[in-house]
């Protein structure tokens, strides 16, 4: 089972992790120790899952300065990803590159007036994929993402390279089942490789993950195996291990009984004697995440309605809503609607020379609103008062064999809704766009809303005081 540390250990434990990893990647050995004659030591070296990792021969090639084709690259060791949505006050870091995100997380593809489930498996081909070119973390959905890490180790005798042996470790974090608050890490080590003198044999790699929750007293349930410790070549022949967590209900925060999870694998090896090496601490692999809750306007039973399984968990990165300015699809006038409040505000209603709407980048979300109707209804009715001012109290029938309705972005269910400067005064006034739109095209737009919010498990974006969820949207 993975060490569960209180919070402040965790944290300091992290950013040891975090230092860690940076030598592992940097440090070599002192010039006395590797330019000794009878010295045998190793250096250990991390890289992103799939990056090149230069040969022994390589190596051997560049004489006297061959320590400076040792790979050095950022890792994910430490972060979370970009995407992540951070548990409030943690102070955990976030990967400054973006994730590789499927089409789906991307908001790549159009749905047609609908929006699938979401993927709950990863495969370790779908996590290599997303990995390739360095990338840190892969999200392929709200319930599948993965890390990936390479550890090279360089054999020397005598100051020169003699030996070469690397293997990865891709860790994939999954919520499996829909009706179900299991989390699943699965554990994936492959492409083990060694050439020249090594002692492969001895090498222990000892595997474990730190876990901490918000709340810190939520109680965890463990099944399953982390990878016990290990040596290089027994690893090899059985490469696989599964581990899994939930947090029963009850536990929670706010309205919607919130847990917040955070996971960190790590990686130590130990090298047989007379090797030495001056990197022998824990290697951080990169956090994931996860969280528990029992929101009521989400799916949130079993067949049956077995109460020790009502509610759900996923994972907390922000996913993006798909909308389709092309010809045919049936939200196009949402769509177009959008795409003018975000590119050419000037056009829109209310007049506002600073408006900037948000909910198209990272650093402006949106946040749904679903635990307070009061607000909803305010922001529907500042709408609605837009429409009317600028098309007349019968915009809704005014376009011959038209039936129009009116429509508003940010959206009514979102907190940064036509009436967020009425209830946060640090907030713009008329920073929002309303218009009346056919009927059919705005009630498309909602509904492709209504089933994104609900099959990504997308909760009250505050509904525990503080920033818990959010999303973003995509114009293609």
């Amino acid at each position: 089972m993975p060490k569960v540390l209180d919070y402040r250990a965790w944290r300091g434990r992290a950013w040891v992790a975090l230092a860690t990893a940076a030598m592992i990647s940097a440090s070599l050995p002192s010039a006395a120790a590797a330019d000794s004659d009878s010295s045998v030591d190793v250096i250990s070296s991390t890289l992103p899952a799939g990056m090149p990792v230069p040969s022994l021969g390589a190596l051997q090639a560049l004489g006297s300065g061959w320590k400076a084709g040792l790979p050095v690259q950022e890792t994910a060791a430490g972060k979370l990803p970009r995407e992540a949505i951070v548990p409030a006050g943690s102070g955990l870091p976030r990967a400054s590159a973006s994730s590789f995100l499927s089409d789906e997380m991307a908001g790549r593809m159009p749905f047609a007036a609908t929006y699938p489930e979401p993927p709950r498996t990863m495969t370790k081909d779908d996590c290599k994929k997303g990995l390739q070119g360095g990338r840190l973390f892969a999200v392929k959905s709200r319930y599948a993402m993965c890390t990936g890490t390479q550890f090279v180790q360089t054999w020397m005798q005598r100051g020169r390279p003699v030996g070469q042996s690397s293997f990865t470790l891709w860790v994939i974090d999954t919520v499996p089942k829909k009706n179900d608050r299991t989390i699943q890490i699965r554990y994936l080590f492959t492409d083990f490789a060694k050439t020249g003198t090594t002692r492969t044999s001895g090498l222990k790699i000892d595997t474990d993950g730190d876990v901490t929750t918000w709340p810190k007293q939520a109680a965890r349930k463990y099944s399953g195996q982390v990878p016990p410790t290990q040596s290089f070549d027994t690893l090899k022949a059985k490469p696989e291990y599964v581990h899994t967590m939930l947090v029963e209900p009850g536990q929670g925060t706010g309205k919607d009984d919130l847990v917040q999870m955070a996971y960190e694998p790590f990686v130590k090896l130990t090298f047989p004697s007379p090797y030495t090496s001056p990197n022998t601490g824990r290697v951080s692999v990169g956090f994931l995440a996860g969280r528990w809750d029992t929101a009521s306007y989400l799916f949130n039973k079993t067949g049956g309605g077995n109460p020790k399984k009502k509610g759900g968990a996923a994972l907390p990165v922000v996913p993006t809503l798909p909308y389709s300015s092309k010809t045919g699809a049936p939200e196009r006038a949402v769509a177009q609607h959008l795409q003018d409040a975000h590119t050419n505000p000037g056009v829109t209603k209310p007049v506002n020379t600073r408006k900037a709407v948000p909910g198209f980048d990272l650093k402006h979300t949106l946040h749904r609103l679903q635990n307070d109707g009061d607000r909803a209804k305010a922001n529907r009715r500042a709408a609605i008062a837009t429409c009317v001012k600028y098309w007349g109290a019968n915009y809704a029938t005014s376009v011959p064999g038209v039936s129009r309705e009116c429509d508003e972005y940010p959206f009514a269910s979102t907190y940064e809704g036509a009436a967020q400067s009425k209830y946060d005064k640090a907030k713009p006034k008329d920073n929002f766009s309303a218009r009346p739109l056919p009927k059919a095209d705005n009630g498309a737009g909602g509904s492709i809303l209504k089933i994104f919010m609900d099959r990504n498990r997308i909760l009250d974006g505050f509904s525990s005081g503080a920033d818990v969820d959010a999303y973003v949207v995509s114009i293609s």
